[in-house]
């Protein structure tokens, strides 16, 4: 748990390490007290805080607890310098050293910060994510919705929130959320592979080319970001780029037949009639049953032709 100090308040220039208020008490019988108050930065009391005082040279230790005006007293206890230790669920604990002085009252300012909520913890999120899973898009796109109000620096709001749009096909929407998703983490390759996927449905290619050329520059050992990417480029009849992508994808998936047959196109669209003929062979030796494999076949006997006559 994150550890934070407080801040006493200081009433006296002789306060140096105490940093607490010292009262000389009277008609307590010399009685050593300690009290004071724990509130939030906006002045709200906080209950129940659990404030304990520690001393492991000396073997002591005692706690108390806010009241709910966040007051807390506690008489006669033995001066020493303590460690003060201020805890409850759902708050940020405090650590921080003070010296308790024999005869005096002790006050003690404490502010107390909340821990923020978390976004893996919002309810939303899993029901979204549900909803997503089941194909209920609308729905889905609802709870995400208030994800990213109630969260709206949540790379995961934006991301689910924008697959959601991309599979129900507002293709706008879905590219909005991803690029706000990529402004908040640069770093997260799968908004730029979702991103990249958007651009590319809309028709956008230069742009999902962008996108999927960040993706394998993040994630450089991802077979489908290059797949991805040779796709595009092969939209843009960039053939040298597509076969460089294509290639990248099959040395780190050479046992996946698709990058091969799209290879295999892409090697006649370039003319490269040899090359096609490899990537074809290739993808019937994977996957021999292929429902595109007769359709390969005849590809590679006719690319076979051409070159005789060549």
């Amino acid at each position: 748990m994150r550890r934070k100090e407080f801040i006493l308040r200081v009433f006296s220039a002789l306060s140096v390490l105490v940093i607490l208020l010292s009262v000389p008490l009277i008609g307590l019988a010399q009685d050593t007290v300690v009290k004071g108050i724990v509130h939030d930065p906006e002045g709200n009391p906080v209950a129940d805080a659990k404030i304990t005082f520690f001393n492991a040279d000396r073997g002591l230790k005692f706690t108390v607890k806010s009241d709910d005006e966040g007051k807390f007293i506690k008489a006669g206890i033995i001066p020493t310098v303590y460690k003060v230790t201020v805890e409850k669920d759902g708050y940020f604990t405090i650590e921080s050293m003070a010296r308790i002085r024999f005869g005096y009252t002790e006050e003690m300012e404490i502010k107390f910060t909340k821990i923020p909520p978390k976004v893996e913890d919002d309810k939303n999120l899993d029901k979204g994510i549900e909803q997503y899973s089941q194909e209920k898009y609308d729905e889905a796109i609802e709870s995400f919705e208030k994800v990213v109000k109630k969260f709206p620096t949540s790379i995961e709001g934006y991301y689910n929130l924008g697959l959601s749009y991309l599979r129900k096909g507002e293709l706008d929407q879905a590219i909005a959320s991803f690029e706000k998703a990529k402004d908040l983490n640069p770093e997260a390759y799968t908004v730029y592979l979702a991103l990249g996927e958007g651009y590319f449905n809309k028709g956008d290619n230069e742009k999902a080319v962008e996108a999927y050329a960040k993706a394998t520059e993040l994630e450089p050992e991802n077979p489908r970001a290059y797949y991805n990417l040779g796709m595009t480029q092969y939209k843009l009849n960039n053939t040298e780029a597509a076969i460089v992508a294509f290639e990248k994808c099959i040395e780190l998936s050479p046992e996946n037949s698709t990058p091969y047959y799209q290879a295999g196109l892409t090697a006649i669209k370039a003319a490269d009639y040899e090359g096609a003929i490899g990537y074809f062979e290739k993808f019937l030796e994977i996957e021999p049953e292929a429902k595109e494999a007769a359709q390969v076949k005849a590809i590679v006997d006719e690319l076979k032709k051409a070159i005789k006559k060549e």
